[in-house]
């Protein structure tokens, strides 16, 4: 009995001394050694491991992870640059606290942190302060749709983008009159044809400015009914 209990303990220091053992430093080469405690780090979401770290600039992103991971702003605060940057924004966007961004100096980070807030909160005032204008677009395009908001279209420059985000709300919310809002003919006589369609409501397609797609758009409805008709029958 004393034999197996002795075994026992043996075994137990064996295990302790493994699991306390630092792995990371089998790797002779620094940038490797950087990379494993960096994945300890964050996977066992450690700031002390963090400081085994030699490169500054690794070393800032795994105290960025783990900011972002325990959501601590102070965290973030404790380092600088782009790393600083992107914590921060990754807190704002958890938190949805679009007042954080304005701390941000990298604009890249600045736009995914305003974007994405926008977006989550469905509040497309924030697309402002988005300063590319793709992803300015992108922001105003997406709120707008989610919520069926025309006035959102009416802030985004590209035309395609504008008319694609009027038309999607026209035939969601079945409001004709939000066709005359696009600044594209040929997008504004789809609007039309996708209201006739989905309403059956051949006079809508007098709305549309080019008499082929007009004169297609009756049509189109005149069968719907007709098919309707022979199945009522």
């Amino acid at each position: 009995m004393k034999k197996i209990i002795f075994t026992l303990m043996i075994l137990g220091l064996v295990l302790i001394t493994a699991c306390n053992k630092d792995s990371c430093k089998e790797f002779k080469e620094q940038a490797l050694r950087d990379d494993c405690y960096l994945e300890k780090a964050t996977q066992s979401v450690s700031l002390e491991t963090c400081n085994s770290i030699k490169s500054d600039i690794v070393k800032d992103s795994c105290i960025a992870e783990i900011g972002i991971e325990l959501t601590d702003l102070s965290i973030c605060n404790s380092i600088q640059g782009k790393s600083k940057d992107f914590c921060t924004a990754k807190v704002a966007i958890a938190g949805e606290d679009f007042s954080l961004c304005n701390d941000i100096t990298t604009p890249y980070w600045s736009d995914i942190c305003n974007k994405d807030i926008a977006i989550a909160t469905e509040d497309y005032m924030i697309c402002a302060k988005v300063t590319n204008f793709l992803e300015k677009d992108g922001c105003y395009d997406t709120v707008g749709r989610s919520t069926n908001d025309v006035n959102s279209c009416f802030y985004i420059r590209n035309d395609t983008v504008h008319d694609r985000c009027v038309r999607t709300i026209a035939v969601e919310t079945l409001n004709e009159s939000l066709c005359e809002e696009t600044r594209t003919v040929v997008l504004g006589d789809i609007c039309y044809q996708k209201l006739a369609r989905a309403k059956k409501d051949e006079s809508i397609c007098t709305g549309a400015s080019y008499l082929e797609i007009r004169n297609a758009c009756i049509q189109m409805v005149r069968s719907i009914l007709a098919e309707s008709s022979e199945e009522k029958s």
